[in-house]
């Protein structure tokens, strides 16, 4: 089809979304497989050679690649970037990275325009969460940090004004917020025809494909 498209891919959790815009931002395909953990691996090369064939899309058309970089399943994030990097080093073409924190604040911002302030909250086990708060026009405010629910809930309620917040730890902080307007979105993988339209005018220098792991992971490589 169209030249320049672009391709986002999303293994950083449990489901993988794929999906793929014109140069125009015309959306071309998506795909999603909504329980995928620990199979990412086997599943996302068909589901990509899948798309591109209904819709009959050669990815030398491709002009670059999006890839979601964690913080989410270890196992996940290194699926996606190993299978985008070799993807986009055999089509010379860049390859771009962002996190899920980035991704799920501006869903939110789409579903809930106009907060003064939008964060990303990802339970990350131990009574920790992944966290980033934007200003309403995305800017960072804070994080990306692992924090405490404590910490995190008081540099939520830190600024005045409306608060809206995204991600699998929205509703479990969400009590701790006494005192400031909040609203808890039920958002909590990254859309990854979002993610495409995104990443189709962003600068590639601004969006390294280094993973964001935020803690170190369980897993330990035999030494």
């Amino acid at each position: 089809m169209s030249e320049g498209a672009v391709l986002a891919i999303d293994t950083a959790f449990g489901p993988i979304g794929i999906a793929l815009c014109s140069s125009t931002g015309e959306m071309i395909a998506s795909e999603i497989v909504a329980d995928a953990l620990g199979t990412q691996a086997e599943k996302l090369p068909p589901l990509v050679e899948q798309m591109f064939a209904k819709a009959r899309f050669a990815p030398k058309g491709l002009a670059r690649i999006a890839v979601t970089v964690g913080p989410g399943a270890f196992t996940g994030v290194r699926v996606g970037l190993a299978f985008a990097k070799g993807l986009a080093l055999a089509l010379k073409i860049p390859l771009l990275g962002f996190t899920t924190l980035e991704c799920l604040a501006a869903q939110a911002r789409a579903v809930k325009e106009g907060a003064t302030t939008y964060a990303s909250v990802i339970d990350a086990r131990r009574g920790e969460f992944y966290a980033q708060g934007f200003d309403g026009t995305l800017k960072t405010v804070f994080g990306p940090s692992v924090m405490k629910a404590n910490d995190l809930a008081l540099e939520l309620v830190r600024e005045p004004g409306s608060l809206v917040v995204a991600g699998s730890g929205a509703a479990m902080i969400a009590d701790d917020l006494k005192g400031r307007e909040v609203e808890v979105l039920a958002i909590e993988i990254v859309d990854a025809r979002l993610l495409v339209l995104a990443a189709r005018g962003a600068d590639p220098s601004a969006h390294p494909p280094v993973p964001c792991y935020l803690r170190v992971p369980d897993a330990r490589l035999p030494s």
